[in-house]
């Protein structure tokens, strides 16, 4: 089946949160919750305590029918063992609460790639050996080398097949969505209305940009020593203020990781800082330099260049965006119903002991597949003032 441009960029970007229900290392803080949780329901008696801790085995049979159709226990095992290992290398118990969770997680993830398998075998839809191959070195690509990739393979016990066999679920996965959603790009007036309901989001907030030089003092510092950090800083303030070369005396003076690079914050708006130096900053004009500053980080003697005052963004400058948010959000409600249909209409009986599918939100959305890395969604400014973050 043929994917058009615009259902590639409605089910491409998030096929590989779809294909696994592991709950992997990056969530065990959930996790930690949900074991509180079963512990607080199971309180209370010992005999009802001893019954939560008691670990259900796994069954020996198929773990689910689905439509008449048996799902063998192999790939439900081979998954488990999987997550569980990941759980291990982290250096975390797996509890009967937690166990219980991850394993009706893998059957109700096992049950919905077999309802989407079935629904794709009567749609026709399928996927070519080339639009796999593509999609598989893609994949391969977010690793960076072929030694880090080969690397995650012998990490997670998987072979490059498994990572096909992945693959190929979510391409049938995405294409199947789009064909049933039918779903269409949101207008440039759809976008406006958005805009409009929601411009405190697309405010700008005010920024000032600034360097720094930090002459550090420690806790538990003697009187002495503030004195001559004190003196140091006001010393540099006054070449700074004489019109010297700030980069050159960041360089010089800065006891802190900026000074490399001349003490350089960039832009930063407020709250990012602690209080003495936002003040100090956002009330000084550009060019001019402020200080010594007292934090607790020690004096800070710091120079403003420029000062961006709040503003709000128009709407050409972020209808992309909001396209781009709106078609995520229509997706993710059309792959919500589209399950729950496929559900609803099945017949569907769960064989693994312990384990009821009871409603989930999701509806079956799981995260990355097997333990995969995920895109890099936005990227962390690491420019803050060493002294200055809070």
């Amino acid at each position: 089946m043929k994917r058009s441009a615009l259902l590639g960029s409605l089910f491409g970007a998030t096929a590989l949160f779809a294909a696994s229900a592991c709950t992997p290392p990056e969530k065990l803080e959930d996790n930690k919750k949900e074991e509180a949780k079963a512990g607080e329901q199971a309180g209370g008696e010992k005999a009802a305590t001893k019954e939560v801790e008691a670990k259900i085995a796994r069954g020996t049979g198929p773990i689910a029918k689905v439509n008449g159709k048996m799902l063998d226990r192999g790939e439900f095992d081979r998954q488990m063992d999987r997550t569980e290992e990941r759980f291990r290398r982290a250096g975390r118990d797996i509890s009967s609460a937690l166990e219980k969770r991850l394993k009706e997680n893998m059957v109700r993830k096992l049950v919905d790639e077999e309802l989407i398998r079935q629904r794709a075998e009567k749609e026709g839809v399928s996927v070519a050996a080339d639009e796999l191959q593509k999609r598989f070195e893609e994949h391969k690509k977010r690793f960076g080398s072929e030694e880090a990739f080969k690397s995650f393979l012998d990490r997670t016990k998987q072979t490059e097949a498994d990572v096909k066999a992945d693959l190929t679920k979510n391409l049938v996965r995405e294409d199947l969505f789009a064909k049933l959603a039918n779903l269409k790009e949101p207008s440039a007036a759809d976008a406006k209305a958005y805009y409009d309901e929601n411009k405190d989001k697309y405010k700008e907030r005010e920024q000032v940009k600034a360097s720094h030089v930090l002459l550090k003092v420690d806790k538990g510092a003697t009187e002495e020593v503030k004195k001559e950090k004190f003196q140091k800083a006001q010393e540099v303030a006054a070449k700074a203020k004489k019109g010297e070369d700030f980069a050159a005396l960041a360089k010089q003076f800065s006891e802190g990781p900026t000074a490399k690079r001349g003490g350089d914050l960039g832009k930063f708006q407020r709250g990012r800082m602690v209080k003495a130096f936002e003040e100090a900053a956002f009330s000084a004009k550009p060019g001019e330099v402020v200080g010594p500053v007292e934090t607790q980080f020690g004096y800070h003697v710091i120079k403003v260049f420029e000062k961006t005052p709040e503003r709000a963004r128009t709407f050409d400058e972020v209808k992309d965006s909001i396209v781009t948010s709106l078609t995520a959000r229509n997706k993710s409600k059309a792959t919500r119903e589209i399950l729950a249909n496929l559900k609803k209409d099945a017949e569907i009986e769960v064989l693994e002991p312990g384990v009821t599918l009871k409603p989930n939100p999701a509806q079956g959305l799981s995260p990355d597949v097997r333990g995969m890395p995920r895109p890099e969604l936005r990227k962390v400014n690491k420019q803050g003032a060493e002294g200055a973050k809070k």
